[in-house]
C-alpha cells in the first residue's frame, strides 16, 4: 500500500520515526512535495479562516498527495509527556481534515496520547499496525527498528545539524568559519519549512553565520532551565521553545537570538513575552521577532534580516564603547 505523509507540522520532528515503521511493515511512503504557493493557497482556500499558518499549511499538504496514494497518514497528537499536553489543534487535526477536503482516500490515524504514560504511545502504534494489517509482532518489531532510526536522527541533531541538514542531505557551514553563532526559535514547522521561513537558516549561513536550534538542545538542559521557571509548563513544544531559548541564553551560546513566530499563535505570544523578558533583565544579547503568516512577502523579511544582522555587526564592532556622556543605554 502507498501511504502518504504531509511535509508539514511534526514531520520534521518525527519522519525517520513514521518512515521506517511503515517500510518495515511492506509499505511504499510518498511525501507530499516541498511546500509552494499553490501547496499554501491550497491549504488556505480549505482549512477554516481562523486556523493557524501551520495547521492551514497541513491541509494543502493532505491536498496534495490525493490522487498519488492509497492512504494518508495523520498523526493525532494528545501528548508526548507525561503530565504534558501539545497544542489543541493538533487533537482534532483529523476531524479538521476530514470536514474540509473532499476526495480523500483512507485516513490513517495514530492516537499518540503520554498524558498518564509513556507505554500508550506504543500502544498507539500496535493499533496503527493493526489498522494496516500487521500482526502484533510484526508491529512490534517494526516500531523497534523505527525507534532506533529515529534515536540516530536525534542525535545528529544533538551534534548541531538540523533537520534541513539531514533530510536534504545539505552540510551546515562549519563553526570555525563562522562569524558568529545565530539562534533560532521557532516550532519545527516553521523554521524547517524553507518556503515558510524563506530559506532563514540558508540566509544567515551565507552571511557567514552558524545557527542554533531547540533540537540542538539536550533535553536534559531544557528540563534544567525550566525547572527553575516559578511554575510549571504543560505545553510541550512551548516547554521546549523556552527552555531551548533560556539554554542559550544563560551558556551564551549565541550572539543574537532570532524568534520566528506564526501569527495568531497563543503559546508563541506567550514563550515569546517570556524569553524576550529574561533577556532583556538578564542577558541583553541582540533579538529580534519575525512574525509569518500566508500573506507574509520575502522583501519586507529580509528587511528585517538584513538590519538584525547589520545590527549584531555594528555591535561586535563597537564593543565596549561607552558614550561621550559616560552613560550606557542601559544606564539608570
Amino acid at each position: 500500500m502507498r501511504i502518504g505523509i504531509p511535509r508539514a507540522l511534526l514531520y520534521y520532528n518525527y519522519y525517520p520515526l513514521w518512515y521506517s515503521f511503515f517500510k518495515e511493515l511492506g509499505h511504499q511512503v510518498v511525501i507530499s512535495s516541498t511546500t509552494s504557493k499553490a501547496v499554501l493557497d491550497s491549504g488556505v482556500t480549505s482549512c477554516v479562516d481562523d486556523a493557524c499558518l501551520p495547521i492551514k499549511l497541513f491541509h494543502g499538504h493532505v491536498a496534495n498527495l490525493i490522487g498519488k496514494v492509497d492512504a494518508i497518514f495523520i498523526p493525532r497528537l494528545v501528548s508526548i509527556y507525561p503530565d504534558e499536553y501539545i497544542c489543541p489543534k493538533f487533537i482534532g487535526l483529523p476531524e479538521m481534515i476530514k470536514s474540509s477536503i473532499k476526495g480523500l482516500p483512507h485516513l490513517i490515524v495514530l492516537n499518540c496520547n503520554a498524558h498518564r504514560n509513556l507505554k500508550d504511545v506504543h500502544r498507539g502504534y500496535m493499533e496503527l499496525g493493526k489498522m494496516i494489517g500487521a500482526r502484533y509482532s510484526q508491529a512490534a518489531r517494526a516500531l523497534q527498528k523505527a525507534m532506533a532510526n529515529q534515536h540516530d536522527y536525534d542525535l545528529l541533531l544533538k551534534e548541531g545539524q538540523t533537520p534541513i541538514d539531514i533530510l536534504n542531505d545539505d552540510k551546515p557551514i562549519e563553526e570555525v568559519e563562522a562569524k558568529g553563532v545565530i539562534g533560532l526559535i521557532g516550532h519545527p514547522y516553521l523554521l524547517y519549512d524553507e518556503f515558510i521561513s524563506m530559506r532563514l537558516i540558508a540566509k544567515l549561513r551565507a552571511r557567514g553565520y552558524a545557527v542554533l536550534v531547540p533540537e540542538n538542545i539536550a533535553q536534559s538542559q531544557i528540563e534544567e532551565v525550566c525547572a527553575q521557571l516559578p511554575k510549571k509548563l504543560f505545553w510541550s513544544y512551548g516547554k521546549k521553545l523556552l527552555g531551548s531559548g533560556l539554554a542559550m541564553l544563560k551558556g551564551k551560546k549565541v550572539d543574537g537570538i532570532i524568534f520566528l513566530s506564526s501569527f495568531g499563535c497563543g503559546i508563541d505570544a506567550f514563550i515569546v513575552e517570556l524569553l524576550q523578558r529574561y533577556n532583556h533583565r538578564l542577558y541583553r544579547i541582540p533579538s529580534a521577532l519575525i512574525t509569518v503568516d500566508e500573506h507574509s512577502g520575502e522583501a519586507g523579511f529580509n528587511t528585517r534580516l538584513e538590519a538584525f544582522i547589520d545590527m549584531i555587526e555594528w555591535r561586535n564592532r563597537r564593543e565596549g564603547y561607552i558614550s561621550a556622556y559616560g552613560t550606557s543605554v542601559f544606564g539608570h
